[in-house]
């Protein structure tokens, strides 16, 4: 699998652990910065959350900020055996 379609898959089961994307929108809405259903669609239909909301959405949903950006959240190659220990 692609790192695109790991992404949009990771983003669809954080929508989906938050019962859906009106719920989603509000548990991820501040007050500086509101999320509407409508984001949380375009979202999906990119494929991936912006970066500086995906800390925000590991804590809400449990999904793992490394499946939900790994093009930003990666551990790097050297340091990969040390993770798995």
């Amino acid at each position: 699998m692609n790192p695109a379609t790991e992404m949009r898959e990771a983003l669809v089961d954080a929508v989906d652990s938050a019962k859906g994307q009106v719920a989603f929108a509000s548990a991820m809405s501040t007050s500086e910065r509101p999320v509407s259903q409508q984001i949380v669609s375009y979202w999906l239909k990119r494929g991936f959350l912006p970066a500086e909301l995906v800390v925000r959405a590991e804590l809400i949903t449990g999904v793992s900020r490394f499946r939900l950006r790994p093009d930003v959240f990666c551990i790097p190659k050297d340091l990969e055996a040390i993770q798995a220990a």
